[in-house]
């Protein structure tokens, strides 16, 4: 029997929204997490940080993103404004302005576990300690480990950040986040964050070295990783890095590498750059969804390192 397709566009819209959120109802969300540990090798294997399964945050924040996604009117505006908007303005700068797209990495208490066993904070006496997101979006990840970071540390927190999106550091001026153009006017920062961002830059090398120079001695640096590996420049014409990272991992152009193989070559690369792998795990990167389904998702390496 042929499976029955509405006529009406709206009415398409809403049914195959309907199956596909039917789909992400049934999926097996604990392979989010799972690794085939006796593939990394034994120097990474006893960094890793189990998470097994969604916690009740990130439950939380699944169903909230259900819950606007639903709102059809609300995803048809959001689509016609793209159409207007893209003719002058970068997809990032579009969700800023329209307010969504918001991401989701890890809760706070998963960050405290993985921060906790990365060994932050190191000793610091400090009654203030400085958090530094690079790519900060719209803030919220940065609000999540902010109030993780004042548990772990019990001292206030001073949050500088840098985004290229203008309609994001508005945003985030809002949240009186401290918004510079560069980094390199920082020194001895104790908590850095590059979440997502090394892909999406022209030169990912040359920001992993200025990582490793604001960073404090005994400082930590939080870097998330997308895999499968696709570099992807918004800024400029080509899209393509200066010297990307990886080879990309394009299953068009002969076998695909298995993730655990992928964080392996990252974690060496890391550590060529400088850095000590402290703590490391494998999670989702979380993404608000639109008229098609509820919300989307990237699997992410995420690594706390510090200096050698």
């Amino acid at each position: 029997m042929a499976m029955y397709r509405p006529r009406g566009t709206l009415a398409r819209v809403i049914h195959d929204k309907f199956h596909n959120d039917n789909f992400l109802d049934n999926i097996d969300t604990r392979k989010w997490y799972s690794l085939d540990t006796e593939s990394i090798p034994a120097k990474f294997q006893s960094k890793f940080v189990a998470l097994e399964q969604p916690d009740k945050t990130t439950v939380r924040w699944l169903e909230r993103a259900k819950m606007l996604s639903a709102n059809i009117w609300m995803h048809l505006w959001h689509a016609l404004a793209r159409s207007v908007l893209q003719f002058f303005m970068t997809q990032t700068d579009i969700n800023g302005f329209l307010k969504r797209g918001s991401m989701f990495i890890l809760s706070e208490e998963q960050f405290y576990k993985l921060l906790h066993a990365g060994g932050f904070p190191a000793g610091s006496e400090s009654d203030t300690v400085t958090l530094l997101d690079i790519g900060a979006g719209d803030g919220q990840i940065s609000i999540r480990i902010a109030n993780t970071v004042a548990k772990l540390s019990n001292a206030c927190i001073q949050v500088f950040a840098t985004e290229a999106s203008w309609t994001m550091r508005d945003r985030l001026k809002k949240l009186n986040f401290n918004v510079i153009n560069e980094i390199r006017g920082l020194q001895n920062v104790e908590l850095i964050l590059c979440l997502n961002v090394l892909d999406r830059c022209f030169d990912p090398f040359q920001l992993l070295e200025d990582i490793h120079n604001t960073l404090a001695p005994r400082g930590r640096a939080v870097v998330a990783l997308v895999l499968p590996y696709m570099h992807y420049v918004e800024t400029n014409t080509s899209h393509l890095p200066l010297r990307p990272l990886l080879e990309s991992n394009n299953r068009n152009n002969g076998p695909q590498v298995s993730f655990e193989e992928e964080a392996t070559q990252f974690l060496e690369l890391l550590e060529n750059c400088g850095f000590r792998v402290e703590s490391w795990t494998k999670a989702p990167y979380l993404c608000e969804g639109d008229l098609h389904q509820s919300f989307y998702w990237l699997i992410d390496l995420i690594v706390v390192l510090s200096k050698k």
